[in-house]
């Protein structure tokens, strides 16, 4: 699993049995959001830099929890997996490029 770890850039893959999103664990890249004081759960702001530094678009996994239970998706993200190769192999690199904070 730590060879895993180290081929998606410290990013934890939650493999599926199959569909067309899988979760990744972003806690163990260590990334720090609060000096953007937005108020927003780890996994809004996560994304949202994903987008603007690297064009990288993933889907916060909070959004779809209540209040009370969001803390639990607040480290993971959605990524959406029905693109083409090319678009994929694009993705990868970009997460292989990504470092711990």
């Amino acid at each position: 699993s730590s060879g895993i770890n180290a081929e998606y850039g410290g990013c934890v893959p939650v493999w599926p049995d199959g569909g067309y999103f899988m979760l990744v664990d972003t806690a163990p890249m260590g990334w720090d959001f609060t000096n953007e004081n937005t108020g927003r759960c780890y996994d809004v702001d996560c994304v949202k830099w994903l987008t603007r530094e690297f064009k990288l678009a993933t889907i916060p996994i909070s959004v779809f929890y209540g209040d009370r239970n969001r803390h639990l998706a607040a480290k993971y993200i959605r990524v959406c997996c029905a693109k083409s190769d090319a678009t994929i192999d694009k993705a990868c690199q970009i997460i292989r490029s990504l470092k711990k904070a």
